[in-house]
C-alpha cells in the first residue's frame, strides 16, 4: 500500500511538472523556424515549398534576372524534387514553375518584345516556325498584361494533362477579357525553361536556378 501511494504521489507531481511546462511554453513569444523563415534574395521574400495545382513544389534554386544595367525579377524555380542539371528538368514529371518576382516596371510591349527575342534565341529555326501560333498566343496574353510593377508576381506553370498556365499576382491571364485556362504545348514550356536554364541563358542565372548558387536564409547578414 505504501508503494501505491509513492507511486500515485510520483505520477501526480509529474503531472503536475508537465502542466507547469506547457503553461511556460504557452507565455513565450512564437519562434519560426529556419525551414519556415525561408529564403530572401534582393528583399523579395522566397518560400521554401509551395502548393500549386494540388502537388507540393520544392525550392529548385533563384537568381537575379538582368536586362542589361537593370534588375528585372528574382526568378525562382520551384520542381517536385530537386535537380542540379537541366535534362532531367526536362523530363521531369509533375507540375513545375517558374516564379518572376518583379523588381521594376515593364509595360506590356517591353515584355512582349523581350520574351519574343528570347524564346527564339532558345528555340531552334524550325521549332520557332512550328510554334509561331503559339508564340502568338502567349504575345496576345502579355498584350492584355498592360504593366507589371515592383512587388508583382508572375507564375508561369507547366501541369500535366492541362498545360501551360500563366497568373499575374494569382490572377489567370487573360486574352481579351476571356479566361485562358491553358496552352496544352509542352515543346513551347520546354523551350520556356531553356530560357532560364538551357545553354544560351545567361551562365549566372541558369546556376542560380539548378541550385548551384547558395541562397541566404530570412534574416541572414
Amino acid at each position: 500500500m505504501q508503494e501505491d501511494r509513492l507511486t500515485e504521489g510520483s505520477l501526480d507531481l509529474r503531472r503536475r511538472q508537465l502542466l507547469a511546462g506547457a503553461a511556460g511554453a504557452a507565455l513565450m513569444p512564437w519562434v519560426p523556424s529556419a525551414q519556415a523563415a525561408g529564403y530572401e534574395l534582393e528583399g523579395v521574400e522566397l518560400a521554401e515549398t509551395v502548393m500549386a495545382h494540388g502537388q507540393k513544389l520544392v525550392l529548385n534554386g533563384a537568381g537575379v534576372r538582368k536586362r542589361g544595367y537593370y534588375k528585372a525579377d528574382v526568378t525562382a524555380l520551384y520542381l517536385p524534387e530537386k535537380r542540379t542539371t537541366a535534362e532531367p528538368i526536362y523530363r521531369l514529371n509533375g507540375v513545375r514553375r517558374i516564379q518572376l518576382n518583379i523588381l521594376r516596371e515593364f509595360t506590356s510591349s517591353t515584355i512582349s518584345r523581350i520574351f519574343i527575342a528570347d524564346f527564339k534565341q532558345a528555340a531552334t529555326p524550325d521549332e520557332f516556325k512550328r510554334l509561331i501560333s503559339v508564340v502568338g498566343q502567349i504575345g496576345a496574353v502579355y498584350a492584355n498584361v498592360k504593366r507589371v510593377v515592383k512587388g508583382d508576381v508572375v507564375n508561369l506553370d507547366w501541369v500535366p494533362g492541362t498545360g501551360w498556365m500563366a497568373f499575374h499576382n494569382n490572377r489567370p491571364l487573360q486574352i481579351e477579357g476571356e479566361p485562358i485556362s491553358a496552352i496544352n504545348n509542352e515543346l513551347a514550356y520546354q523551350i520556356y525553361l531553356r530560357m532560364y536554364i538551357g545553354e544560351a541563358a545567361p551562365e549566372e542565372l541558369r546556376n542560380a536556378l539548378l541550385g548551384l548558387t547558395k541562397l541566404p536564409r530570412t534574416g541572414e547578414a
